[in-house]
């Protein structure tokens, strides 16, 4: 059974009508990833090298340990807590970096393709790559709205306070250019709340352009903040 055709936990539910129907798709995030830099870096690439890791999927709490029995140019994985998994044998390739050394690669043991990270279990109770398994990103299932939440936060994060100032490390022309995204991004917001609450006053006969200058001018968007007045406090907090 693959990952394509297994059942998703919300299948029973059925999509909700009146809103965005939100597909379910297999992540990557629920897989245990084999990362071959990580490997690498432990300095377990080592022709004759016996040893074990700890593998630890992003989300859901599965974890597992790998052994491994790395060959010449062959990398022999097993894990011990998944009674399904299979002892797989996964090709090791390598090539040239432009200022010396290698870089180590995994090569899929079902499209042949070159990959950094394998994932498991697959079908057969092994690893392989993203694509073969048909998995995606958390992020490509995610509304457009979470995604630029999401955004917002890891620009807010290199910042500092409340009213994101700027740190004390940090350049003023990398502050201007991170505060320039952080408005950007907050306006994106604020047109995409506007259309859905146009759309939702439409959808249900209300009078769209008394309910929209409520909001814009009474204590909808504006008691959040606009992107305008969100610059002006992070300015203000900044030279202070």
């Amino acid at each position: 059974m693959t990952a394509r055709t297994r059942e998703s936990p919300d299948a029973g539910f059925g999509p909700y009508k009146g809103v965005r129907r939100v597909r379910w798709r297999f992540k990557v995030e629920h897989y245990l990833p084999l990362d071959i830099r990580k490997v690498a870096v432990y300095g377990l690439l080592k022709p004759g090298t016996e040893a074990s890791i700890l593998l630890r999927a992003a989300e859901g709490g599965r974890i597992a340990t790998a052994y491994l029995d790395v060959g010449t140019a062959t990398l022999r994985l097993r894990l011990a807590d998944f009674p399904s998994s299979v002892p797989t044998e996964i090709r090791i390739e390598r090539t040239r970096c432009p200022f010396g050394g290698t870089r180590p690669w995994f090569r899929c043991r079902r499209c042949n393709s070159r990959r950094a990270i394998l994932y498991g279990l697959d079908e057969d109770g092994s690893f392989s790559c993203r694509r073969c398994m048909g998995l995606v990103y958390s992020s490509q299932d995610a509304r457009k709205i979470d995604r630029l939440y999401r955004k917002q936060g890891k620009l807010e994060a290199k910042l500092v306070g409340p009213y994101c100032a700027r740190p004390k490390s940090m350049h003023r022309r990398t502050f201007a250019r991170i505060s320039k995204k952080l408005d950007t991004v907050l306006g994106k917001q604020n047109r995409l709340f506007a259309q859905s609450a146009r759309k939702f006053l439409d959808r249900h006969g209300w009078p769209s352009h008394d309910a929209m200058s409520v909001l814009h001018h009474g204590k909808g968007l504006s008691e959040f903040g606009t992107a305008r007045t969100y610059s002006a406090k992070r300015v203000s907090s900044s030279s202070s």
